[in-house]
């Protein structure tokens, strides 16, 4: 029993030092299309940014929502009923020195006006290109569309990234579908 006590009292020290490790400051600095550039500290509310713009994160990624469109399905794959698609188009650029892992699950959330998370969910076929997943080399680009399934209500939207999901800080765009 007592083996098995200190085993977990290590197991959560070890966890607790890898955290505090791990979070790193990403400071949020947002490159429009006009070339103006701000940084945002994660002390003040988060910026919002919009479609069209160019942001830069830490010193990791350039990320730009490219687009916003709808979607009632394609090929055999459509929304339940009182529900549509969502596709946002996005670039990823990974700025730094060493290849990163991007996810379209992990790194992206869309929520709607009253703050609810959308379901990301597939579609194949179409005018959809697959998400920006999986390893982008240093200085490479990867395109996609994130696509979520949201009502057909639903027109106000925020996209938060967050280039690490254990420290603090995320970048968002309004949206409107």
């Amino acid at each position: 029993m007592k083996k098995s006590v200190t085993f977990f009292v290590g197991l959560l020290i070890m966890i607790g030092a890898l955290l505090a490790c791990g979070a790193d400051s990403n400071t949020n600095t947002g490159t429009t299309s006009t070339s103006s550039t701000q940084t945002t500290d994660q002390q003040q509310p988060a910026k919002h940014f919009k479609v069209g713009e160019t942001v830069k994160v830490g010193d990791t990624w350039e990320i730009t929502v490219n687009k916003v469109s709808t979607s009632s399905g394609a090929d055999f794959i459509t929304p339940p009923a009182g529900k549509k698609y969502l596709l946002v188009n996005v670039t990823v650029k990974n700025i730094s020195n060493k290849e990163q892992v991007i996810s379209s699950i992990a790194n992206f959330t869309l929520k709607n006006a009253d703050g609810e998370k959308a379901n990301n969910s597939i579609l194949v076929g179409g005018n959809t290109t697959p998400a920006p997943d999986g390893k982008v080399a240093a200085g490479d680009k990867a395109k996609g569309d994130l696509v979520y399934e949201i009502k057909q209500s639903d027109k106000n939207f925020t996209l938060a990234f967050e280039a690490d999901i254990i420290a603090s800080g995320q970048t968002i765009w309004d949206l409107k579908a």
